[in-house]
């Protein structure tokens, strides 16, 4: 039985996410962040993870939908 699953992507939004099927988790992460969705169906998640575009998908089944918290933010520096 698989309890997690893991999925690179060739997005410009998302780099990867994780599914945890027994706590209904998905983390996603960005190249600039990392957020953990709560309650997330396995209907929903699978809908996400084998979309065309992640960032689409993630913004109809996750986003406005589910309760995140954000892990960490990479802040960007200029050098000058």
């Amino acid at each position: 039985m698989i309890t997690v699953q893991r999925n690179d992507y060739n997005s410009s939004t998302v780099k990867s996410s994780s599914y945890n099927y027994k706590q209904l988790t998905l983390t996603v992460h960005f190249s600039h962040a990392t957020y953990v969705y709560s309650g997330v169906t396995e209907k929903d998640y699978i809908n996400f993870s084998t979309a065309e575009s992640q960032g689409k998908a993630l913004n109809s089944f996750i986003k406005d939908k589910y309760d995140f918290e954000k892990l960490h933010e990479t802040k960007k520096t200029v050098n000058i």
